[in-house]
């Protein structure tokens, strides 16, 4: 498997599959090609010779230097539970950080808990929000009216663990060992 920065083909080969990875909920009207060719140092794509397995769409905050942002992680939904969310965000984290980032934020619906758990796993705090649901804190109306989210923030490795990450170039191989559901 592969993972490696995004190119501007990348936005067509996501679109097609972004509805079906949400649960059929129409998350491609959300999703900008601006990511794919304005972005493309800070967000990736996980492939394997013949499929699309996983990505992330991030920036670096212009308005809070410190700071980079994690729009869009989207795995596939038969190679979940592989530690893959897990490799996009440490690739991300270390992108942000040979920017001078510190921090990393991303955002989640309240109503997702999968991902609210998965971002906590990975070190993520959710923010202070307006109210607190299900012992969660959220922010209403956060992205629009009926908007509702939780946002997270959490600080990233220091410099000195960038060289140990054993990251060369724009490509790295991520090995897996696949579920038996899919070998074939």
């Amino acid at each position: 498997m592969r993972l490696r920065h995004v190119h501007p083909a990348d936005y067509d080969r996501v679109l097609t599959v972004i509805d079906a990875w949400w649960d059929g909920r129409p998350m491609g009207a959300r999703l900008s090609d601006v990511f794919f060719s304005h972005f493309a140092p800070t967000s990736f794509v996980l492939e394997t010779e013949t499929e699309l397995v996983g990505f992330l769409l991030g920036f670096l905050s212009q308005t809070h230097p410190e700071e980079a942002y994690a729009h869009f992680v989207g795995i596939h939904p038969a190679y979940r539970r592989l530690g893959l969310g897990r490799r996009l965000y440490e690739r991300f984290f270390i992108a942000a950080q040979m920017n001078g980032r510190r921090w990393v934020r991303s955002i989640t619906a309240p109503s997702n808990e999968v991902s609210i758990a998965f971002h906590r796993g990975m070190g993520f705090e959710p923010l202070h929000g307006d109210v607190v649901v299900d012992g969660v804190p959220v922010w209403m109306d956060y992205a629009g009216a009926g908007g509702h989210r939780v946002v997270f923030r959490r600080g990233i490795v220091p410099e000195a663990r960038i060289a140990e990450a054993g990251v060369v170039g724009d490509v790295e191989t991520v090995d897996v060992v696949r579920p038996s559901t899919l070998a074939g």
